[in-house]
């Protein structure tokens, strides 16, 4: 990664580190488009296999507290240290929880072949395209033959070269397409995707299921 790359992980990582967004986000009108039963999310999610899974981007927990009582091992993946801490607290006790700070681009601390499942929501939209590549490889590389990855994307195409935050809701450049042309590469096959509206705005976003060859 370049110098510039470094630079605006952390500017965008400072971004989540202290705001209100995290107790917005665990109202019922935010969580809904995740997991109400005829949400697209869900329907894919089900196809996942909560054996070993991470969740990459975990905020303060929103997302892990639905799938507690689902997942066999549930590792926690944040590139916010404060984010870790809060989510350690909420969760004390939970023996079959991990909890791993990384740098904004990687799954360290996360063995070769050996998850089942890696998921992230309402975080990858913001990504560097570049972070998002290099995730793409990181979970490649965790998953076990089989082992799938759900992925909520950016597909604003507008702004290139341009900051995260001058663009609508905060959607960094991306595109399914290239996700998908990109994992391919990998050897993670698209299994289902589809693209998706966002606070009324057209096709802002994607959602796409990979499963490793």
């Amino acid at each position: 990664m370049t110098d510039r790359s470094a630079e605006i992980r952390r500017a965008i990582g400072r971004d989540w580190e202290e705001t209100g967004y995290y107790d917005d986000a665990e109202s019922d009108a935010w969580m809904e488009p995740f997991w109400h039963p005829r949400s697209p999310f869900l329907a894919m999610f089900q196809q996942l296999e909560l054996s070993r899974t991470i969740e990459l981007a975990c905020g303060r927990g929103r997302h892990a507290a639905r799938i507690l009582d689902q997942a066999g091992e549930l590792t926690l993946v944040d590139y916010a240290a404060s984010n870790i801490e809060i989510c350690q607290r909420r969760f004390a006790g939970r023996s079959h929880l991990r909890f791993i700070v990384n740098r904004g681009h990687d799954l360290p601390g996360c063995p070769d072949a050996s998850y089942t499942a890696v998921y992230c929501y309402d975080a990858m939209v913001h990504f560097e395209l570049l972070d998002v590549i290099a995730y793409l490889a990181e979970i490649r590389r965790v998953l076990r033959p089989g082992g799938r990855a759900l992925l909520h994307v950016s597909n604003n195409m507008q702004n290139p070269g341009g900051f995260y935050q001058s663009n609508t809701h905060w959607r960094n450049f991306g595109s399914l397409d290239v996700v998908r042309h990109v994992a391919d590469r990998f050897g993670l096959q698209s299994l289902e995707h589809k693209l998706l509206d966002w606070c009324g705005v057209p096709q802002l976003d994607g959602l796409i299921l990979l499963e490793r060859r």
